[in-house]
């Protein structure tokens, strides 16, 4: 993906939030366990709402007045991007290993469009996104550490 705009990087974060949306949505058809359908469809609303709240910035025009910098921007693309491929046929364990990664690095990609912004509205924005990605990386670290690591 070229990243010579913030379009271009709103772009981005929108499609890793209907990804993950359809990461969650896949994996909740796959679990038997109610209480984890439950959370996962949970996920796939707060995700829908980050895809939203991105794409009312970008339809407002107001992309220049929140991020001014019109030159081109390096965002290191790989600080952001996922290692491990999402599969419907992926254990438990690595969906959690995934869902880390992920999470981790929208919270990355968030925190770094809050820094490039001096709008008070958009540094809002981006820093409750980036929160929302924390708390679902910790939700998923908390899962790992009491029901992987404590099976091993």
């Amino acid at each position: 993906m070229n990243f010579d705009s913030i379009d271009s990087i709103i772009d981005f974060a929108i499609e890793k939030e209907v990804e993950a949306q359809n990461i969650y949505l896949t994996y909740a058809g796959k679990t038997s366990g109610k209480g984890l359908r439950k959370l996962l469809l949970t996920m796939v609303d707060q995700e829908k709402e980050h895809e939203k709240r991105l794409r009312e910035l970008k339809e407002s025009g107001d992309i220049a007045r929140v991020l001014p910098d019109r030159r081109v921007i390096d965002i290191k693309i790989g600080d952001y991007a996922v290692d491990v491929e999402f599969s419907e046929e992926m254990s438990y364990q690595d969906f959690l290993l995934l869902v880390i990664e992920r999470e981790d690095k929208s919270f990355q990609l968030y925190k770094w469009l809050e820094e490039k912004t001096s709008d008070s509205d958009a540094k809002y924005l981006f820093s409750r996104l980036a929160e929302e990605e924390k708390k679902h990386k910790a939700w998923a670290q908390d899962r790992y550490d009491l029901e992987i690591l404590t099976d091993n």
